[in-house]
């Protein structure tokens, strides 16, 4: 197939062709001499690569596996390649003789997918010839195209990151992340740190996304429709909401996540439609949970402080003082974030110094005071179950899922379990003793006496009772075969153990 291709596809590419610039084109150019005999090369290895991968099905796993990460690499040595050429061609101005309006609408024309991905390009050009060591670590690891597509949009929204990156330390921090975050982490991370060099940036990220919210209600006869678009915050609370209305259902709820969803919006208006206390304008407070650490406290406060005591300067000499956050009280907030570590959500999503200034001044707010083993907030025997500081304590302390290490589900779908079980070992409700699981692993946890420890580094360890490590099955039997109800010798039931906090 792919033979007959390069034989019948030999000619050189010439812009504006309606025919696709693929392989076939690229070999076209190669017999008139077009391309340098390294390039020229690597596509003429492409065919062989590409019939070879006719055969995957019968490679073994670990052939397969092999394959799949030298061709990534393979990528990543391409979009260097690219980045480099396509400098080059800006710098040439070249392009401009073509009649295009700028680079990008060539690119997208020589390509053939449109000015948007040469956009892209051109961007991501960018990036790779500004910082040299990530151009290198896409080459050689650790960082992939994921990251870089993470470093392009961060870096176009906060001059001030951007400014910050291209320097040798910043390249050296945005490597040691790639090495310890995936590129959906590693997103979250930059912009965690843009906030923290950048406040005002994310604020106006803020106010664009305000400008722009809406909510489309569509009654015909099939229904109705519901679209809406929000801005980050508002959409982190909403979700909440529907949250707070829709926990983890049971094994037989067989409906799909998107009607759990509506099921949850509609009880969400049944409640207020009902609730004798809902007036037009009332305050319905709905929990959200946002973390802030000891430095940024201090700071956000001291500039409360000092707003405060403007408006009650402006007070006594007469002067209108407003109620609420104001223009200044969010100038003054911005400017004490600069610097220090972001507020963030659960979902590590940094928040602007609007929604900030707006929560200091109508939220309830707990403080966990944690080391960096979580040691603290001991209840010692007085009561069996945690409490919501505690949790929240956990959930401060970084520990985002259940503790067993293969189970991703958010910890605030679990319950806290006594690692030394409250009956059996006397054990005290404190966070020295407890690590968070989810209904499943709780259960397997009393139902085969599973031992849990924490590690040195705060992490914990599951172990069965002859000192194996938890995850594969006890000798002689598949993982989960005790029969339900069964008591594992030496253990406990598991009636009245489950006692930890579920959150929704």
């Amino acid at each position: 197939m792919f033979d007959t291709a390069f034989g019948r596809l030999g000619a050189t590419m010439e812009l504006g062709s309606s025919c696709a610039p693929g392989l076939g084109v690229v070999a076209g150019s190669m017999s008139s001499g077009g391309l340098p005999d390294e390039v020229a090369g690597w596509i003429a290895a492409a065919p062989a690569v590409l019939s070879a991968a006719r055969a995957a099905h019968e490679w073994d796993a670990a052939t397969r596996q092999r394959v799949l990460v030298a061709l990534d690499a393979v990528t990543n040595a391409v979009t260097v390649a690219r980045a480099r050429v396509v400098a080059a061609e800006r710098d040439a101005g070249t392009w401009a003789l073509k009649g295009d309006r700028d680079l990008p609408a060539f690119l997208g024309r020589l390509t053939r997918q449109g000015r948007g991905a040469g956009s892209a390009q051109v961007d991501q050009s960018a990036t790779l010839s500004s910082m040299p060591a990530v151009a290198d670590a896409l080459v050689d690891g650790p960082v992939t195209t994921k990251h870089v597509q993470e470093i392009t949009r961060a870096t176009a929204a906060s001059p001030a990151l951007a400014a910050e990156l291209i320097t040798a330390a910043g390249q050296a921090r945005l490597l040691d992340m790639a090495r310890r975050l995936d590129g959906a982490h590693f997103g979250t991370a930059l912009k965690q740190m843009s906030a923290t060099l950048d406040p005002a940036s994310r604020q106006r990220e803020h106010d664009e996304q305000r400008a722009t919210r809406y909510l489309h209600i569509t009654h015909h006869p099939g229904g109705t429709l519901i679209r809406a678009q929000l801005d980050s915050v508002a959409g982190y609370t909403f979700g909440k909401a529907i949250e707070a209305l829709n926990p983890r259902p049971a094994e037989d709820d067989k409906r799909p996540k998107a009607m759990q969803r509506a099921d949850a919006l509609e009880a969400m208006a049944e409640r207020i439609l009902t609730d004798g206390a809902t007036t037009p304008g009332a305050v319905a407070p709905v929990n959200v949970v946002v973390t802030v650490s000891e430095g940024t406290w201090a700071a956000v406060r001291a500039a409360r402080d000092g707003v405060a005591a403007q408006r009650a300067g402006r007070a006594g000499t007469g002067s209108a003082a407003e109620c609420g956050p104001s223009e200044g009280s969010v100038t003054a907030v911005a400017a004490a974030l600069r610097g220090v570590p972001p507020v963030v959500d659960e979902t590590g999503q940094a928040w602007p110094a609007s929604a900030i200034a707006r929560a200091l001044c109508a939220c309830e707010l707990t403080r966990a005071v944690v080391d960096a083993k979580s040691q603290v907030l001991d209840l010692g025997r007085s009561k069996r179950r945690f409490t919501p500081a505690q949790w929240l304590a956990i959930y401060a302390s970084g520990q985002t899922t259940c503790s067993v290490g293969s189970c991703a589900i958010p910890l605030r779908y679990t319950e806290l379990h006594h690692m030394t079980w409250w009956k059996r070992g006397n054990g005290g409700t404190d966070l020295a003793n407890c690590a968070p699981a989810c209904a499943f692993h709780h259960e397997e946890i009393h139902r085969n006496d599973i031992r849990v420890t924490r590690r040195p580094d705060g992490s914990y360890e599951h172990r069965w009772p002859d000192g194996r490590i938890y995850g594969g099955p006890p000798p002689g039997e598949a993982l989960g075969s005790v029969p339900l109800g069964s008591v594992p010798p030496g253990g406990s039931s598991t009636a009245g153990e489950q006692v930890a906090l579920r959150t929704a």
